[in-house]
């Protein structure tokens, strides 16, 4: 569990959880070392991946090793225009056939200026870094990703996961429209597909997340949770061809979502996903909701610091992810 107030990053907190019954869990540890980073972006393996000082953060819970990348050098300079966006996003990815671990940094320049939308220029690079399990250096290289109409610059969004060997995550090529961008580890190809989401969903990217779900690439919609209890699953075959799953809450489980906003933070490997309230709030609790039977939870968090409750709640960020004990040692 990682709590961050606002862009306060050095005195974010990484605490580990232990279950005390089967609806309440208990803050037992606190994992937090030196710059270890801020709010967690992904979990990979049990490796939890930070972004600090521009600079990615791969940190151990098991060994309490903590690896530190250089940021990738020469970033797209942002043009003059005060109104462009510049984003820039860290992707961590493994494939278990070659044992390699990758970090793909995806930079994209939007300018806001005055031509229509899905016109407007973007500028998007993309730079690869390889970690060894076992030692040996490593340095950011520049790819060449493929050219339009199979491939578009894109603006990266934030979170990716990393399935069997190809890093996955979402990236806008105009206002309206979001692709699901694929990279292949061992070959660097990659792909891009259009999300199959209407125009209204995609814009509103706050309730649309990835996840690996089933061993698949899954976007999760939840726009008609709240005030439906609905919950729309899409994922993707080899052939690019999109299938939907509708989740309905049972009436009993309705007003667990209906007085709050969530933000979906964190999956497992049981086919669960956390549910976290946008707000921090005393007594705190998170949903867990398991994809596979359909089955809502409500889960107290116990022992959270008092003085984080006293922060501005709107500043806060919860993020919940897996421990595994990997032994692995990482190298850059």
């Amino acid at each position: 569990m990682c709590l961050r107030a606002g862009r306060d990053y050095r005195n974010s907190v990484t605490l580990s959880l232990s279950p005390d019954t089967t609806s309440c869990f208990v803050v037992d540890h606190d994992l937090t070392i030196p710059r270890m980073g801020s709010y967690l972006h992904q979990n990979l393996g049990g490796f939890m991946c930070y972004i600090c000082l521009k600079k990615p953060r791969i940190f151990n819970p098991a060994t309490r090793q903590l690896v530190t990348l250089p940021a990738a050098i020469k970033p797209i300079p942002a043009p003059p225009d005060e109104a462009a966006l510049k984003e820039v996003q860290y992707y961590f990815g493994h494939d278990p056939l070659t044992d390699q671990y990758k970090v793909v940094c995806s930079t994209g320049v939007y300018l806001n200026n005055p031509l229509p939308v899905g016109i407007r220029p973007i500028r998007s690079e993309h730079r690869v870094f390889v970690l060894k399990p076992r030692g040996g250096g490593g340095s950011w290289k520049k790819l060449a990703p493929p050219t339009p109409p199979s491939f578009l610059p894109h603006i990266p969004s934030h979170g990716g996961v990393s399935i069997d060997g190809v890093i996955y995550y979402l990236g806008w090529i105009n206002t309206r429209r979001s692709m699901l961008v694929s990279f292949h580890i061992r070959s660097q190809d990659f792909k891009m597909i259009q999300l199959p989401l209407r125009e209204e969903n995609v814009n509103r990217v706050e309730k649309v997340s990835l996840i690996e779900y089933g061993g698949k690439a899954t976007i999760v919609d939840q726009t008609n949770l709240k005030n439906k209890g609905m919950l729309d699953l899409w994922d993707v075959d080899e052939k690019k061809k999109w299938s939907k799953k509708t989740l309905v809450l049972k009436p009993s489980q309705l007003h667990l979502v209906n007085n709050t906003e969530f933000s979906l933070k964190g999956t497992t490997q049981d086919g669960k996903v956390f549910l976290i309230p946008k707000v921090l709030v005393s007594p705190f609790h998170i949903l867990s909701y398991d994809l596979r039977s359909n089955d809502l939870r409500k889960i107290d968090i116990k022992g959270v610091p008092e003085h984080w409750f006293s922060k501005d709640k709107s500043t806060v960020r919860v993020m919940l992810a897996e421990q595994s004990e990997s032994l692995v040692s990482l190298e850059t």
